[in-house]
């Protein structure tokens, strides 16, 4: 009779020290849960940023201001220097270039400081890369030279205070990549660009002086 209260002691024993064991372990799982929960809420705040979006259907030539876009907070990650940040001063200078949807992030690329209106758009190869300080929204000057292998060739300016719209780098597919850019000219300025293409002349774009 006492060795069966003995094992019955002894089953007690091993059930209780078996349930506290289990009751650590999900405390254990919840406390690294809950920690886990803590580590990506922190890391998600860390990366957010607050950027402009379209508070409505805008149409192209479209100004930024109060009542056309709105502040969303976002983590864009990578992306986030595509699209134009709420801590943007005086953003009430840009324009649009293209249409943006309700709802959608401003893109860097579709902004001009002046009105579409005043503004030819027009795609052209430089001679030489922009530096990193010209990006969207740079004003440049555009000067053109003619390639001759028997003479120099005295270059000539084009355009005078040119909006840059857009930078692109483009892969040759021969291992070279090739900028390209998309300025804003006045429609006086798009014949002269026109004619310094259709020659192969060399473009360069300089930081404006105006």
């Amino acid at each position: 009779m006492r060795l069966l209260k003995n094992k019955s002691g002894a089953v007690r024993a091993r059930r209780s020290f078996s349930s506290a064991r289990s009751k650590t372990l999900i405390l254990l799982a919840l406390t690294l849960l809950a920690a886990a929960a803590w580590f990506a809420n922190s890391d998600t705040e860390s990366h957010s940023r607050e950027y402009f979006v379209a508070s409505r259907d805008l149409a192209r030539s479209t100004a930024l201001n109060e009542t056309t876009v709105e502040i969303m907070t976002a983590d864009l990650g990578n992306s986030g220097g595509r699209y134009l940040l709420a801590s943007e001063d005086q953003y009430e200078r840009w324009f649009l270039t293209e249409p943006v949807a309700s709802g959608e992030l401003i893109p860097v690329s579709s902004l001009v400081a002046k009105k579409e209106e005043d503004c030819s758009p027009i795609i052209l190869s430089l001679g030489s890369t922009l530096p990193d300080a010209l990006a969207a929204g740079s004003t440049v000057d555009l000067w053109a030279a003619q390639q001759s292998p028997t003479q120099d060739s005295i270059p000539y300016e084009l355009a005078i205070g040119a909006e840059l719209i857009s930078v692109r780098e483009i892969d040759t597919g021969m291992g070279d990549r090739q900028q390209k850019v998309e300025v804003c000219v006045s429609a006086a300025e798009v014949r002269s660009l026109v004619e310094a293409i259709a020659k192969q002349s060399t473009v360069v774009a300089v930081r404006s002086r105006t």
